[in-house]
């Protein structure tokens, strides 16, 4: 029997489609953004409260699990840090209260590493406290989206709560060296993030040109570097790398998308790749990844927030939650139901 589970600050799907894909079924979704609930509707055609104070257990259906990233802006280490206080974040109390009505027999919260350290960790204490007077046993663990299948470093911090038992430690902790288990170094036992260049190599095979295409620098250059990747151009292939603006170590994993990344000025630190503007070498540039790439790295399917503005498309991926490591929580979760 399946799980069916509602969904808050539903942002464009992240959640819904992740834990859809784990074979739960989502009864309806609450969004504030108009641009957001645009692409809900497109995806899921779920009923759609736009504001999560209206959502009361008379106008929506019974549900067996609810989830949601409540907003993050002040509990990020990046922002003013008002915590719980702030207009944004305060809205968990909004979620405590659905909770607390519905009822469900699990909740699954998602959030920034930030929301540990808040107010010195009260607020942190006051979530689970919160949790634990509606008589929910309490996991949490951060998780980093990197070790769940896409080339994105992204830490999260995901609580569960089970009601009336233990149950969500199960869901958030496995044994030693299983996929998804994030471990201090990547080479320590997760599987890799897939590569800006094994991309390429795939529709280079399926005769398709790649979005993000290969770095081709010459023969000395390659030499200098000890590499020996001569393609049938006779240019030497190297693993494309992520930057923050040219600035930092270049690396195959992107930085963390960021909501501000699509707005004019704010771009400082958008993950950008360098790339191959023609056949002949050296010829280097670096540019700004496309929505459909960062569509990717969240681990959404091409085109999921197709039709609007790049801006309006940067920013809801930049506050979305990355897709397998949701479908990774809703199998576990599935497995350990009663």
């Amino acid at each position: 029997m399946t799980i069916i589970f509602g969904s808050l600050f539903s942002g464009i799907g992240g959640f819904d489609l992740g834990f859809e894909r784990s074979g739960m079924r989502c009864a309806w979704q609450c969004e504030i953004d108009v641009a957001a609930r645009t692409v809900l509707t497109k995806q899921f055609g779920k009923p759609i409260i736009e504001d999560v104070r209206n959502v009361r257990r008379d106008n929506v259906a019974a549900i067996d699990l609810v989830c949601g990233g409540f907003p993050c802006q002040d509990l990020s280490v990046a922002g003013k840090r008002a915590g719980l206080a702030g207009e944004r974040s305060g809205l968990w109390f909004e979620f405590r209260r659905v909770v607390e009505e519905l009822g469900p027999k699990w909740v699954v919260i998602e959030n920034v590493p930030g929301l540990l350290s808040s107010n010195g960790g009260a607020d942190f204490a006051a979530i689970l406290r919160g949790l634990v007077e509606l008589r929910y046993g309490v996991a949490w663990r951060i998780l980093d989206a990197q070790y769940f299948g896409v080339a994105q470093r992204r830490r999260r911090v995901f609580i569960v709560g089970s009601l009336g038992d233990g149950r969500a430690a199960q869901v958030l902790f496995e044994s030693e060296g299983l996929f998804g288990n994030p471990p201090a170094r990547q080479e320590a036992g997760a599987r890799p993030a897939p590569t800006l260049r094994a991309e390429f190599e795939r529709n280079r095979g399926l005769g398709q040109e790649s979005e993000i295409d290969a770095l081709v620098i010459s023969k000395s250059l390659g030499s200098h570097h000890g590499r020996n990747d001569l393609d049938s151009m006779g240019a030497y292939i190297f693993e494309p790398r992520y930057a923050r603006n040219g600035r930092g170590s270049p690396d195959i994993i992107a930085p963390p998308l960021k909501a501000e990344n699509g707005q004019t000025g704010k771009g400082d630190g958008a993950p950008v790749v360098a790339y191959k503007q023609s056949n002949q070498v050296p010829a280097v540039g670096v540019r700004r990844l496309t929505p459909t790439e960062c569509e990717r790295l969240q681990g959404f399917p091409d085109g999921w927030t197709a039709g609007q503005s790049d801006s309006a498309r940067y920013r809801q991926l930049g506050n979305a939650v990355a897709v397998p490591v949701i479908e990774w929580i809703g199998r576990r979760l599935m497995a350990v139901r009663p």
